[in-house]
């Protein structure tokens, strides 16, 4: 997300992501322009291991 979507999703307003729901692993996301991004990671209340690794072109 965004800086805005990002401020929007704690405030509990509308927001625009990139992605989807997985449930698989691993996945790979790519960003769709430059810019600094929030990654959330809903789990649903399950416990998870998240790891990020940032790979450049």
């Amino acid at each position: 997300m965004a800086d805005d979507d990002y401020q929007a999703y704690l405030d509990g307003d509308a927001y625009e992501y990139h992605g989807g729901f997985y449930d698989v692993s691993p996945v790979s996301l790519e960003v769709p322009y430059d810019d600094y991004w929030y990654l959330v990671v809903n789990s649903n209340d399950r416990k998870i291991k998240v790891q990020v690794t940032q790979l450049f072109d």
